[in-house]
């Protein structure tokens, strides 16, 4: 906090001068202390060091300018009322008739003005430096003024000389305006000396190197990452001319200030390293006052890209929920949870089951958020999106040049990404059976090699697996090897279908029709009782999924508040061609034998013509699925 000092002119002012001061201003924090001392003695009296304001009247304030002109000076102002109080005293005290009225150089008044009004002479003069107080009293004796009116010393030295003297004394307005503009000034410094605090942190703690050459060359300021960068000391640099300390930026130095516009991303050689320079003029008024300089090193610039761009990277390699987040309140629900919660203490691999739809990842991510790798990425992929030929690059990565069109430097694979972390293995039944040996063999060793790579890399991760397929069955059938079931089959999880969850269903209904309401400005509240029964009669075979895309079509379509039956019904049920066209059979279809896989696949190639992406469609699969079970199947493309 900034300190105030006032000096009082005259002994008996300080009664006044500290109520007016306790009343009024030590409450807003005004910082002040109050003493008294003759103006010829100040500089031996006071130490002014510890002060940042300085008040004084007159003769008092002449000198603490000249003294501390470092210093924020307040006088207290001898105003008009307190000129004319004196004048009424000398005339009441003396009969003055010819009045020498004595100022110093910081006041101001009208002696005409001042006569006119009085109807007394009066005459002022104004004293500038005090150790000319007697000569002046002197003149002034000889002159034959009858009265002296003055300050502390002026009436002193009069009555020197044997003169009649009255002392301007100072009224409480004067004091206050004193006050106040002391407490401006406070303010004033205050602010000053936090921005002055904030340019030294930020300068300080900034990654770049910052100079600041004045536009006479002389370098004003440098931070300590500057003197780094440019192997420089402080005592070496502050204070000396540019062209001395730095003389590979002088020419850049004179051209901004010439040319009066930046130089940016110069790149100059400083001690067999590169860095980068930029040169920005501080314009005033169109005159260039200074330069300032910031400058990096190119190899920490490079350092902090590659670091960003890591950190990109592995932004989305991250479980955003937690078992919090699985919206249930029915008991089967709560048991799975439970024990996933068991599993998420060790770190063995993970097998889920569960109907596609009822959040097979959503539970993978609560188990990594539970588990000692919740620092570390959870990298997710589904074994059924990729083409069999992009599965090993993408899990495994390569190395430059590995094949054609490789990405320079290669690529990391989502095993070295995963590593510490977790890596979720979605829809593991449609892996292909040629490439189940080589993810085994990296479960195993736990090491990978990348494509085109000669050497190999550990990797500690935690698979979790998932599965809307019964794993036992395709082994049966030789679509899925026994060894990587075993592999992977050491905790399991069934995740129940939403029709054996119970109240569930209501629960999470709401909570999407929240969601959807707010998506499109709705203010779907609830649905009426013949509404909510038919919606909780539904099989839901989609699981959440389709509760998903049901209540979403239900925000839609509902124009009111509440949802009635008929909406529901619209919702649950939407015409399509095969409704269609069994409303106009007479009798039910004749059951029919299951067909195989193999034979639903000839029978959607027959009805596409032989059209690969039609028959995906019409089979409701990938177009690498089709591939890989063409390939299976022996079935000719």
């Amino acid at each position: 906090m900034p300190k105030v000092l006032l000096i009082l002119p005259y002994p008996e002012l300080e009664k006044q001068v500290t109520e007016i001061y306790e009343n009024y201003f030590k409450i807003t924090g005004l910082n002040v202390d109050i003493r008294a001392a003759k103006a010829e003695q100040l500089k031996e009296l006071l130490d002014f060091s510890t002060y940042d304001v300085l008040i004084g009247r007159g003769h008092t304030a002449r000198i603490l300018k000249d003294m501390n002109s470092a210093y924020s000076v307040v006088d207290i102002p001898v105003t008009g009322y307190d000129v004319f109080r004196a004048i009424d005293a000398a005339k009441k005290q003396y009969h003055s008739k010819q009045i020498a009225l004595i100022l110093s150089d910081m006041q101001n008044h009208d002696e005409s003005v001042l006569s006119a009004l009085t109807g007394i002479t009066i005459h002022t003069f104004v004293i500038e430096d005090i150790s000319d107080m007697d000569t002046t009293m002197y003149y002034i004796k000889e002159r034959g003024y009858d009265t002296v009116i003055g300050g502390y010393s002026s009436c002193v030295s009069a009555k020197r000389m044997g003169l009649p003297a009255v002392m301007v004394e100072t009224g409480e307005e004067a004091i206050i305006q004193a006050f106040r503009e002391s407490q401006n000034m406070v303010n004033s410094i205050r602010k000053e000396r936090e921005r002055a605090k904030l340019y030294q942190t930020v300068t300080q703690a900034s990654k770049e190197g910052i100079l600041y050459v004045d536009d006479n060359g002389i370098v004003d300021m440098v931070n300590k990452r500057g003197l780094q960068i440019l192997s420089s000391a402080s005592s070496t640099v502050q204070g000396n001319p540019l062209q001395q300390v730095y003389p590979y930026l002088n020419t850049l130095y004179q051209k901004t200030i010439g040319w009066k516009i930046p130089i940016l991303n110069e790149i100059l050689e400083v001690d067999g390293s590169k860095v980068t320079f930029d040169f920005v003029p501080v314009l005033i008024n169109q005159s260039v006052s200074g330069v300032v300089i910031t400058f990096q090193s190119v190899n920490k610039i490079q350092q902090m890209e590659t670091q960003i761009r890591k950190r990109l990277s592995e932004k989305g390699l991250v479980a955003k929920y937690t078992f919090n987040d699985i919206i249930h309140e029915s008991d089967i629900m709560e048991e799975t949870i439970d024990l996933a919660k068991k599993y998420a203490a060790v770190s063995s691999n993970i097998l889920i089951v569960g109907e596609t739809g009822t959040g097979k990842e959503l539970l993978a991510q609560g188990i990594h958020n539970m588990s000692e790798r919740n620092k570390k990425p959870f990298v997710a992929i589904n074994c059924a999106a990729l083409p069999e030929n992009l599965l090993e690059s993408e899990l495994f990565g390569y190395a430059e040049g590995a094949f054609t069109g490789s990405k320079k430097g290669g690529k990391i694979g989502l095993f070295e990404q995963a590593h510490q972390g977790t890596l979720f293995l979605d829809e593991i039944s449609e892996l292909p059976y040629s490439f189940q040996g080589e993810l085994l063999r990296v479960l195993q060793e736990k090491q990978v090699r990348r494509i085109g790579d000669d050497r190999v890399i550990d990797v500690d991760v935690r698979i979790i697996a998932a599965t809307n397929r019964n794993l036992k069955q395709l082994v049966e059938d030789g679509l899925f090897r026994r060894d990587l079931l075993y592999r992977l089959d050491i905790l399991k999880i069934y995740l129940p279908p939403l029709c054996e969850r119970g109240e569930d269903v209501t629960l999470i209904f709401r909570h999407l029709l929240r969601k959807y309401s707010l998506r499109f400005g709705k203010d779907i509240g609830a649905c009426d009782q013949e509404a909510q029964k038919l919606l909780c009669s539904y099989p839901f075979e989609g699981n959440i999924r389709e509760l998903s895309n049901i209540t979403e079509r239900l925000c839609v379509m509902v124009e009111g508040s509440t949802i009635d039956v008929d909406s529901m019904r619209k919702a649950l049920y939407p015409e399509d061609i095969k409704t269609r066209v069994n409303k106009h059979k007479d009798a039910a279809p004749i059951p029919q034998p299951p067909k195989s896989e193999r034979e639903l696949i000839v029978e959607a190639l027959n009805r596409a013509g032989g059209k690969k992406t039609e028959a995906a469609k019409l089979l409701q699969i990938d177009r690498s699925t089709l591939w890989r079970k063409l390939k299976q199947y022996g079935i000719e493309a």
